[in-house]
């Protein structure tokens, strides 16, 4: 049984809430201002701890009104954020509606993929004089490489779509029972498609089986929302999704800094 290697980077959370609008407006501008400043201490402490990040977004739709995405080392850290902002006076006018952990993730034959190119450029083939150790070389090389995809910042761009998925496994077609080589082959041609769209879309795959309940949690981040739709509908017409793809729900949103929270908590969307 070939089972795909990956690897690993930051744990992530996206945090989704509802405000409860109606006690929020009990409040005086008084209480409302100390709620406030202790919620943007809260949060630009959350976005400068030294490894790891959080970003706060503005939700669209009635699935929810703020979501806070934390990258963190380790689960124990991401408990941490979780739980500080638990004691925040801004927590008892929150209700939570959806949250997705997740570990960030590169396959490791997106590694040798990139790998045996970059000797197939040079005229190196498997076989030729010196090719293990330009092997052995070049996939080191990409490992290093992939450190910047697996232990990075929250993406900067303006607007965020986040969603679970799968791959099916029914009783008509079953990705885990592809072979090693289909499955490559179709994950391939669905890479080429997230290609086109790189220099606008930021693509961050978690890895989430037995830590969720889906499979993975992918988040797109870009400044120009449209790039959404035409990226996933394109990819929706790929084998790899086309057939074995299933999608659980779509989270946008647009992101918002700390000093924001108040306008937003005001009815103003974000500028």
């Amino acid at each position: 049984m070939d089972v795909p290697q990956t690897l690993e980077g930051w744990y992530t959370l996206h945090d989704v809430w509802n405000v409860d609008w109606a006690a929020w407006a009990l409040l005086s501008d008084d209480e409302r201002r100390s709620v406030l400043d202790e919620a943007r201490a809260w949060l630009e402490s959350a976005s400068s701890v030294r490894r790891g990040d959080t970003a706060m977004y503005s939700v669209l739709s009635q699935k929810g009104d703020l979501m806070f995405v934390h990258y963190r080392e380790s689960p124990e850290a991401l408990n941490a954020v979780e739980l500080a902002l638990r004691q925040t006076a801004l927590y008892g006018f929150l209700q939570p509606t959806y949250s997705y952990v997740s570990l960030i993730e590169v396959s490791l034959n997106e590694v040798m993929g990139i790998a045996a190119k970059r000797l197939s450029d040079r005229g190196l083939n498997r076989g030729d004089e010196g090719f293990d150790e330009a092997w052995t070389e070049a996939v080191e090389e990409q490992r290093e490489k992939m450190k910047e995809r697996l232990y990075r910042d929250v993406p900067p761009q303006k607007y965020i779509s986040f969603y679970p998925m799968d791959k099916k496994r029914g009783e008509t077609v079953n990705w885990y029972t592809l072979s090693a080589a289909e499955r490559r082959d179709m994950m391939r041609g669905h890479g080429s498609v997230g290609h086109k769209y790189h220099e606008v879309v930021t693509q961050v795959i978690g890895g989430s089986i037995g830590l969720d309940d889906w499979e993975w949690g992918v988040s797109l981040h870009s400044d120009d929302m449209l790039v959404f739709k035409k990226l996933v509908h394109e990819m929706r017409f790929d084998p790899a999704s086309a057939l074995y793809a299933e999608f659980g729900p779509f989270y946008l949103g647009i992101r918002s800094s700390a000093g924001s929270l108040g306008l937003l908590l005001s009815g103003h969307a974000p500028s």
